[in-house]
């Protein structure tokens, strides 16, 4: 978010106040200083509005970290689950959803006594 500064640090560094009697016209100064407090308030506005943004960051990047974390571990583990299958096996959605069918149904058959590898 980008802040409108009305004065800027040469405008506040090059300001000379018109002399009077005793000293200078503390309305004038008064004026001045009210524009430079607004500016202030401002930029103090900016700064806790990007420090809670930037809180909110750092909490979701953590979050990302810790998911990305998560996914590293499931694509090894899916890796090592298909090295053997090779790029020319012509692998698709349908044959995977077939083998894990052929695995439950191994899976049940095992579970009640059966070998499936001596049925035909």
């Amino acid at each position: 978010m980008a802040i409108k500064l009305v004065l800027s640090s040469e405008q506040i560094s090059e300001k000379i106040f018109k002399g009077v009697p005793r000293g200078y016209d503390p309305y004038e100064v008064d004026k001045y200083l009210d524009r430079i407090i607004n500016d202030y308030i401002k930029v103090e506005a900016n700064y806790l509005m990007s420090k809670e943004e930037m809180d909110n960051l750092n909490k979701k990047i953590k979050t990302l970290e810790e998911e990305k974390t998560q996914l590293e571990i499931e694509l090894n583990r899916l890796k090592n689950k298909y090295k053997g299958v090779k790029p020319s096996d012509n692998v698709t959605e349908d044959n995977l959803q077939l083998l894990k069918k052929i695995d439950r149904y191994e899976r049940f058959l095992w579970q009640n006594g059966f070998n499936p590898y001596n049925i035909k």
